[in-house]
Formats: structure tokens, C-alpha cells, sequence
């Protein structure tokens, strides 16, 4: 990924140090307790970054990542799959958003890459804030354009070679490593006025029922 963000970036979503499952349709990652490491990016000014790291002792759970998706169309090294995901910063502030995408092998293991979409942003006070909570480990999420965003996950990699044909089973049942890496943008105007046009067609719909 180009380290030069593009005009229409917002911010950019890491993660780093995976915890994976999968049931045989359901694929579930979170931060790894002991080395999991979240950040985000903000790349509209002012520019800014903030992390959240799992195993500090005195934040372990405190905040977190959790993304789900299920499975389908599994083949020997493709498959498609639509799920969300939640990050909630140290004082329980929360990112939520879908998922859609395709899963391959890429280099011997299996990535995803997708879009993501109607990404909310639920705050008591504007800020996603990292460990410890302070004013200095916190980072603006107002930005012109706001929620709902769209986004897309550039990659996701579980850092294992073992694929989706089958339910991941003891005593290897949760994978841990790889990573996502992710960008958020602007819901495009066209897509926005189109929402907007069919609230307004269902409130006239419901007035002249």
C-alpha cells in the first residue's frame, strides 16, 4: 500500500497478530491477547495515529477487534464471504461495519480482500482513544463527510497455510498471526442521495397509505 494516502481517504485501519477461527462456515479474528496490536491512521488533517495494544497488563480488554464472516462457494483455494466486524476503542466508543469479499491463496496462504460498507460510528466524545484513555493516546473521528463510510480491506491474512476446506479442530483449532489492513472513505454522493431518495419515497409512501 502506497505510503502516500489518497485525497479521498479518511483514515486507515491496521491490526496486527490475529486470534482465528473457523467452524467449517464461520470465520471469526480478533486481537490476540498477548501480542495483538490495533491502530488507526487518520490521514485527513490533522494527521494522527493511535493504537490500542492488547497485552499491555493494565488494558487487556479495555479494547478490541471483532470480525466475522461467513463462508461460502469454498473451492480448493477460492471462496466468497460477507460478515461485519466491531472495534471498540479504551472507553467503549465503537466502529461498526460490513464486509463482502473474495478469499484466495496468495502466496501460499489465504487472504482476503473486499469492500467494506455502512461503517457507523457510535461516540460519547468524538474521539477514538487508545491505551490508557489519555488526551495524548486519542484520535478525531470528525471529519467533514460524515458516517455512514465506505471502505475497503486491502488484505487480510490469516499467516497460515491451512486452507478453508475443512473445520479448523484441536489441537490446532485457533490459528494465531497474520493481519488486515484497511481504508476508510467518504460514502460516495451519489450512492448517499440515493438513500436519501428512498427515505423520502418511503415517508410518502407511508403518508398516502
Amino acid at each position: 500500500m502506497s505510503s502516500t494516502p489518497a485525497s479521498a481517504d479518511l483514515f486507515h485501519i491496521s491490526a496486527t497478530y490475529l486470534e482465528m477461527t473457523f467452524d467449517g462456515t464461520r470465520f471469526d479474528a480478533s486481537l490476540y491477547d498477548l501480542y495483538g496490536e490495533l491502530t488507526l491512521t487518520r490521514d485527513v488533517a490533522p494527521l494522527d495515529n493511535v493504537s490500542l495494544i492488547h497485552w499491555i497488563p493494565e488494558d487487556i480488554g479495555s479494547g478490541a477487534l471483532s470480525l466475522w464472516m461467513d463462508l461460502d462457494n469454498i473451492t480448493a483455494n477460492t471462496a466468497t464471504a460477507i460478515g461485519g466486524f466491531t472495534i471498540t476503542d479504551f472507553d467503549g466508543d465503537t466502529l461498526t461495519g460490513d464486509i463482502t469479499g473474495n478469499w484466495a491463496i496468495i502466496g501460499h496462504y489465504p487472504s482476503f480482500s473486499g469492500a467494506m460498507s455502512n461503517i457507523q460510528w457510535t461516540t460519547d466524545d468524538g474521539f477514538f482513544n487508545g491505551n490508557d484513555g489519555s488526551p495524548d493516546n486519542s484520535l478525531s473521528l470528525d471529519f467533514a463527510s460524515a458516517p455512514p463510510w465506505d471502505g475497503s480491506i486491502v488484505e487480510l491474512t490469516t499467516g497460515h497455510t491451512t486452507w478453508f476446506s475443512y473445520a479448523w479442530e484441536e489441537p490446532w483449532r485457533v490459528k494465531r498471526g497474520g493481519g488486515l489492513e484497511g481504508v476508510v472513505i467518504p460514502t460516495p454522493t451519489a450512492v448517499l442521495l440515493g438513500i436519501l431518495g428512498l427515505g423520502a419515497v418511503g415517508l410518502k409512501l407511508r403518508k398516502y397509505a
